[in-house]
């Protein structure tokens, strides 16, 4: 009798332990980074209200460049519903230069801010590029996609179609 309470209060610590576990949600780190025109942008700030998708990139991921194309036109396309892209590049400041000509070039409409230490990006536990953070707008972490293959666009826009809390037959969002 004593054996069968000890296991049912075990089984029930675990299941306590393991439902504490699923519900605890990570929030955008308030940290202060620069633009690329070098100056300094409070993360907490730019990303109030908003829904957002950070990406995390540099010059020489070539599947960050294609993804990116992408990503601006999510930001233009729904950036009347409080949605935004911050793109965070992780080159290093001898690099800026280049990363300024790419982004001016590329004609990105997004904020693009730097994470020369990459501290950021492993705070949100980024370890491959690109990396993908999905953000709602009370600044909770909903998604992160790791990587990038020509298709990935297709569901990511679908995921932020279900974050900004858009009828997928409404007719703003063709």
């Amino acid at each position: 009798m004593l054996k069968i309470k000890i296991i049912t209060c075990f089984m029930m610590l675990s299941v306590i332990l393991s439902e504490t576990k699923s519900t605890t949600l990570e929030y955008i780190p308030d940290v202060i980074l620069k633009d690329i025109k070098k100056q300094k942008v409070k993360l907490l700030d730019i990303s109030k209200d908003k829904y957002i998708v950070f990406n995390f990139w540099n010059m020489a991921c070539e599947p960050c460049k294609k993804e990116m194309k992408f990503l601006n036109e999510f930001h233009k396309k729904y950036s009347e519903y409080d949605f935004k892209v911050i793109s965070i590049n992780m080159d290093s400041p001898r690099s800026m230069s280049k990363v300024k000509k790419y982004v001016k070039s590329s004609k990105y409409e997004f904020d693009v801010l730097v994470d020369p230490r990459m501290s950021l990006f492993k705070k949100m536990g980024g370890s491959i590029m690109p990396f993908v953070v999905v953000v709602d707008n009370k600044g909770v972490v909903t998604n992160k996609h790791i990587g990038y293959n020509l298709g990935d666009e297709v569901a990511l826009e679908e995921e932020i179609k279900v974050l900004i809390s858009f009828n997928q037959d409404s007719s703003n969002v063709k």
